[in-house]
């Protein structure tokens, strides 16, 4: 999703996994980036994702409920008696995003350009991705990375 959005704003971008499929044929890092330089890149764009789950007990309500019984001949009683419907646990996901992005033409293939981090609390995942996608975007304009 991020590549697909910077190649909408004009650079050149792809996901590794549409291009380096097998990364244990590089014997070290300086091989690796030498492999993507030569691929037309200058720059490596990495993100790391992880999600936590958040569980949350919701107890249960008390209620009162009519209760009433036959006691005999002309004995009938009547009267509220508290009932607790049951709680339940429900779980929500916290996602992480670590963004660093690196220029592997300079400093030994190592020079930091950007970095950033992101926590995101939503109990319906689905859209994430979009929104992380345009925050990070525009965060380096910003910064003037972009």
């Amino acid at each position: 999703m991020l590549a697909q959005a910077l190649k909408n704003l004009g650079y050149t971008a792809d996901p590794a996994a549409n291009r380096l499929r097998d990364t244990s044929s590089y014997k070290d890092e300086k091989g690796f980036n030498q492999a993507v330089v030569a691929m037309g890149y200058d720059a490596i764009l990495s993100v790391v994702c992880a999600t936590e789950p958040v569980s949350n007990y919701i107890p249960g309500t008390i209620y009162y409920a009519p209760v009433g019984g036959y006691g005999g001949y002309y004995h009938f009683y009547h009267y509220y008696a508290p009932r607790e419907s049951p709680g339940y646990v429900e779980t929500d996901y916290r996602v992480f995003y670590e963004t660093a992005l690196y220029d592997i033409t300079k400093s030994g293939g190592n020079q930091l350009l950007y970095t950033s981090t992101s926590e995101s609390f939503d109990p319906n995942t689905s859209g994430i991705d979009s929104r992380f996608c345009k925050t990070i975007i525009a965060d380096m304009f910003k910064k003037g990375i972009l």
